[in-house]
């Protein structure tokens, strides 16, 4: 099959291009008209698939109690939103056992054979969290040892790829994050009231990544650097970014994108069990929600109460509201999270990479969606 249109994102610019798939891969790139094709998609924007690598849940039900049939819609609701790739996030706020249960059920969901998103693997949120815990409940806080991280590694059937921790609930001891490193897990600093100098220790360990920046963390001081510090100075480290310009404000989010550059930034929507949802009043955790049209979720006091939103607007947002950088967006929605990962074959669109992609149009709206090289019509 090969689809064309004026504007593929290649080599990161937006040419005129044809894209040759065969199977689960993209097979060739071509020069635009140069063979027949499957598609002409005109003018439209042709990405690599969105890839969301931080996202709790949907329609009232979220990766903490996942089932199949739950399971089986929230991955084919994704590809609405052009997202071809994710990871099911798991948070503070069940006990132990009821969380493996959970990652037993994603390891066999993901085993088989589903439609829509694909499964990239599992993100722990929580329960390692610290002295900013936000929405988290503490009442389930752990602190990180190699048994815990184990049992997740077993329970996940090895799908456990991102692993947050609070360092300063380590008390100088980081051999955990070695542990977790060697075994092929990244790390995110998170939920955290770590000082400058401690997220230094982190990053000597391993901690590649900072979790929602800005939220959650040590803020910025000018005798104090904080977590956001750290996750502005070290050029080695991504950071995830809830870009909807409610989480973080459009002007400190331009500034994350400058410092992070156009291969460090990770654009996610850590959306909740609200998604889906209809904007209005709703009852979720024992609490009275009210979804509002900018896709957050608040307390009826105003308090943020968790995202609805959709990474496909998040990046529309980063670009035309916060004015970053074309490039730095999109690589942040698709490509970088797959490095961050490890993933090498994710996230460009590229001969040998797989092929999922997604057409949008000018206000990046998904008009099809192909992932691992089958398509679905959105619009």
């Amino acid at each position: 099959m090969i689809i064309q249109s004026t504007r593929v994102y290649y080599e990161e610019k937006f040419c005129p291009k044809q894209v040759e798939i065969t199977g689960k891969r993209i097979t060739n790139v071509y020069e635009y008209g140069q063979f027949p094709v499957d598609k002409d998609y005109g003018d439209l924007k042709i990405l690599p698939g969105l890839n969301d690598i931080h996202n709790h849940g949907y329609m009232e039900q979220g990766a903490n109690n996942a089932n199949t049939e739950w399971l089986t819609k929230w991955m084919n609701y994704l590809i609405q939103e052009g997202v071809t790739g994710t990871l099911p996030s798991i948070s503070c706020g069940n006990p132990h056992e009821v969380i493996l249960d959970s990652l037993r059920c994603m390891d066999e969901f993901a085993s088989g054979e589903y439609d829509g998103c694909r499964i990239l693997g599992i993100y722990s949120e929580g329960p390692f969290v610290g002295q900013k815990p936000g929405a988290q409940n503490v009442a389930f806080k752990l602190i990180p040892t190699k048994e815990i991280v184990d049992d997740y590694i077993n329970a996940s059937g090895g799908r456990m790829k991102y692993i947050m921790l609070a360092p300063e609930e380590l008390n100088g001891d980081y051999s955990v994050l070695d542990y977790i490193r060697s075994k092929g897990i990244s790390i995110s600093l998170g939920h955290t009231g770590a000082s400058f100098e401690v997220c230094t220790e982190a990053r000597a360990h391993g901690a590649i990544s900072f979790t929602h920046t800005f939220n959650g963390m040590l803020g910025l001081g000018h005798r104090e650097p904080g977590v956001a510090g750290a996750a502005l100075y070290y050029d080695d480290m991504y950071a995830e970014l809830i870009g909807d310009g409610v989480h973080v404000n459009k002007v400190p989010a331009n500034i994350l994108a400058r410092m992070k550059g156009k291969d460090k930034l990770i654009l996610v929507t850590d959306s909740v069990e609200i998604k889906g949802l209809p904007v209005g009043k709703v009852g979720t955790r024992g609490k009275e929600v009210f979804i509002c049209e900018d896709g957050v979720g608040r307390l009826a006091n105003g308090t943020i109460s968790g995202s609805a939103n959709r990474l496909n607007r998040v990046l529309r947002y980063s670009i035309e509201q916060s004015k970053i950088d074309e490039v730095t967006a999109i690589n942040a929605a698709t490509v970088n999270p797959c490095k961050m990962l490890g993933i090498n074959d994710l996230g460009l669109i590229k001969p040998g990479y797989i092929a999922s992609i997604a057409v949008f149009d000018d206000t990046y709206e998904p008009v099809d969606v192909y992932v691992e090289g089958k398509k679905y019509c959105i619009q």
